[in-house]
């Protein structure tokens, strides 16, 4: 979610089917919520059309979506937001912090570029004793009439010496602060340099331990995105049992992504593996329950158990 805002439009037909749209979070103006509780969203207010109406979309409300006259429910919206600040309505996109750092990164680039189109460039000085200032005029005249050519001879008497002016690029000194640049938009974003195609100085024992943050936190965000999923999947398997008896409403729904990283999967593996012989070796001697150990086998794993993810469900 490029603007931390994800609003979704869903709509349900007479026959039980839902339909989702997303709606763009620059067309919502403003979000109107209850007086006493600004996280209880009552309704959102979209931006004047080109008939100078702004349209108003009502808020899910759970346990209050009930099919109106006709036997169809009513189209509701349901409002998702990522690093929503506490007391806040609204999320905040992962890129706030380095759009003026983006920008200034932008201008920099093509501030090089234009300098590097000027790279080759230059300018020729021709130093030589005149006998006036009507003769250095006709030498001038005279040279660009007939300029030299690329990789042409020059002979000159010792009355004439020739320099050429040309840029100074110092494009050592312009990649270090490029890479000072691209430094802080990895830090603002969580990055490491590598992820950047920056490799800079670092080995590939420095790159998998620098990545590990960064594979946490895609982590969270696939979590938040299966658990927008999953919400929103209730909601219209909701609105789907009141047409169909054979829909149970309170059915359990599940949704879960890959893997972020492959090299996890040999980790967890191996940590699990040991960890089974450990707790299989304490279960035999009775020192911990049957349940115990298969908590602590999960745990090591990376996973949890049946009972515990979907008691985690209800309570989401």
């Amino acid at each position: 979610m490029l603007s931390g805002n994800l609003f979704l439009l869903l709509s349900t037909d007479a026959s039980g089917m839902s339909y989702l749209r997303v709606i763009p979070s620059a067309d919502i103006a403003r979000i109107e919520s209850s007086q006493t509780d600004i996280e209880q969203e009552l309704f959102y207010v979209g931006k004047p059309g080109l008939d100078g109406d702004e349209r108003i979309y009502p808020a899910y409300q759970p346990g209050r979506d009930r099919p109106g006259e006709g036997g169809a429910f009513s189209p509701v919206m349901l409002h998702y937001a990522v690093n929503r600040p506490v007391g806040s309505q609204w999320g905040e996109s992962d890129l706030a912090p380095v759009l003026k750092w983006l920008s200034r990164y932008s201008a920099w680039l093509e501030d090089r570029v234009r300098l590097n189109r000027f790279r080759n460039a230059f300018v020729y000085v021709v130093r030589a004793r005149f006998a006036n200032e009507s003769a250095r005029l006709n030498r001038q005249a005279q040279l660009a009439l007939h300029p030299p050519a690329p990789g042409s001879v020059l002979v000159t008497d010792e009355n004439e010496e020739w320099s050429v002016i040309a840029p100074k690029l110092e494009a050592l000194d312009a990649s270090s602060d490029g890479l000072a640049i691209k430094k802080m938009i990895a830090a603002g974003v969580g990055l490491p340099l590598h992820f950047l195609a920056e490799p800079e100085s670092s080995t590939k024992t420095t790159a998998e331990a620098s990545g590990n943050p960064t594979y946490r936190r895609f982590a969270e965000r696939q979590r938040a995105m299966c658990w927008f999923l999953q919400d929103l999947l209730r909601v219209a398997v909701e609105r789907r049992a009141y047409f169909d008896p054979s829909v149970d409403p309170a059915a359990q729904i599940s949704v879960s992504g890959g893997d972020i990283s492959a090299r996890d999967n040999t980790e967890l593996a191996d940590a699990g593996q040991k960890a089974a012989a450990i707790a299989s070796g304490l279960h035999e001697k009775g020192l911990i329950s049957s349940e115990e150990m298969l908590r602590l086998v999960y745990r090591f794993m990376g996973e949890q158990l049946p009972a515990v993810a979907d008691k985690q469900n209800e309570q989401a």
